[in-house]
Order: C-alpha cells, then structure tokens, then sequence
C-alpha cells in the first residue's frame, strides 16, 4: 500500500464573513471578520470561525512508498502560486492516486475546507465523492486513514493537546514556534514561504507519527520500521533544523 500524507494551512475570506454576516451594514471586511470573532470567543471561548470561511492557502503531500518511506514531500503550487490553482491540483491528484490519503484530522477541517473549494471552483472529483466506501466513509481506512481518527477510536476519546502532544509523545519536536492560529497574521504579513514551511513540518511529522502507529498495529515489523526510520532521516534533519518564527487560522 502507498499513502499521500497531505496537511493544508488556511487564511480567512473576510469578504466572506462580511457578506453573510453583515451584508447591509457600512462596516469593512477586516471590521466584520474582527466583530464575528469576538462573537465566537464570547459564544464558544474560541475565536476559530467555521470552515465555511476558510481558504486554503498552502497544501503540503509527502509520499510513501510501499515500503513505509517517506519518498518526497512536495508543496503544490510553490513555483506558480494561485489559491484556485492548488486546490485544483489537489483534487486531480486525489483522483489520479490508487493509495490511500493520511491525514490528522483531515476528516474534520482539512478535506471539508478542500470539498467546499471544490464546490467553489467546479472541480471534478468523481471517484472520491461518489464511491460508497471511499475517501469520505468514516469507517474505512482504504481511501483516508486519519490518524486523530484512528487514534481517538473515531470520537471515544478526544485527544487533548491534540498533534503537537503526540508528536512530543513519540519524541518529536511537535508545533514549534508557530501553529495554524498564526497562519492568519503571516499571510496578511505576506509570509507565504514560512507558511508552506510549517505545512510541510507538519506532513513530515505526521509521517513519523504514521510509522509509529503502523507498527503498534503491527501493520508493519520492527525490521521494516527501523529500515524505514533509518532512510528517512534526512526528513529528521529537517525537522530537527526547522527554525520558523512565530507569527494564522487553520487548526489542528
């Protein structure tokens, strides 16, 4: 079996929040966008707004080969950028791939933002939304296998600390300087690449994490892990580098 690892990061459409929320009144984008998060916070004490709202702004997919390593991770877009153009690649890829997708939490935030982009933009992606058992049924792991899914038996138990607490669990250096709530404040500081950094950090851990629980399940061998552990440690390296300074919206 291969597996396309994928993360996104978002921005928030202030247009969008303005038209829905306040579509009469003489207030700006960035007045309605702030207004509705001080509603959420006093709501919810959370100022995360729902993914109707959100765009995303970096894709991340790493490979892994059929031997449990990890063989490239690519950001979609990062030479010819367009928000359209990469939730377009996104979905070709997702129908031109016969593995499966992992994700963390992706049945949650990061496919539902991508399905409603798909909407928006008039993609086509037939096989992953009309198959019965595919991508999108929550009990299969053919088409996705998310692994905050999988590891809170499928909402039994939710995982307070969520990624940034496993990845330190297993040894990992986990979120690091910055995390999806400063994706927000780095695009509108016009930080793209530092963005498609931490996307990429989070495929690549989210790899290791994958690794680990593959041979919990025994889904692998410890031979197979440590063969696997030992070709990918210049994915370590990079993680072990990173140095993103702190300064967004997508949660994870």
């Amino acid at each position: 079996m291969t597996y396309a690892i994928f993360d996104i990061e978002t921005r928030i459409d202030k247009s969008l929040v303005k038209s829905v929320h306040a579509p009469k009144e003489d207030i700006s984008d960035g007045e309605a966008y702030e207004r509705l998060r001080t509603e959420r916070v006093a709501q919810s004490g959370s100022d995360f707004l729902p993914i109707s709202f959100h765009v995303p702004v970096s894709i991340a997919v790493g490979i892994v080969n059929s031997d449990a390593v990890l063989v490239d991770v690519e950001t979609l877009g990062a030479n010819d950028y367009s928000e359209e153009a990469i939730v377009r690649d996104f979905w070709e890829r997702v129908e031109r791939f016969n593995g499966t997708l992992v994700s963390f939490n992706g049945r949650n935030f990061d496919l539902p933002v991508l399905e409603l982009h798909a909407l928006k933009y008039a993609c086509r992606a037939p096989r992953y939304f009309n198959q019965r058992f595919g991508h999108r049924y929550r009990y299969s792991e053919e088409g996705h296998y998310d692994l905050y899914d999988f590891i809170g038996n499928h909402g039994v138990n939710r995982i307070r600390g969520g990624f940034n607490l496993l990845c330190k669990l297993i040894g990992l250096r986990g979120k690091g300087d910055i995390d999806g709530s400063m994706v927000q404040d780095f695009w509108e500081a016009g930080r793209l690449d530092e963005i498609h950094e931490y996307c990429r950090q989070d495929v690549i851990q989210t790899y290791f994490l994958l690794l680990r629980v593959e041979l919990m399940r025994a889904r692998i061998d410890q031979a197979q892990f440590e063969a696997a552990w030992a070709a990918t440690e210049r994915f370590r390296d990079q993680l072990e580098e990173a140095d993103i300074p702190g300064g967004g919206s997508g949660e994870s």
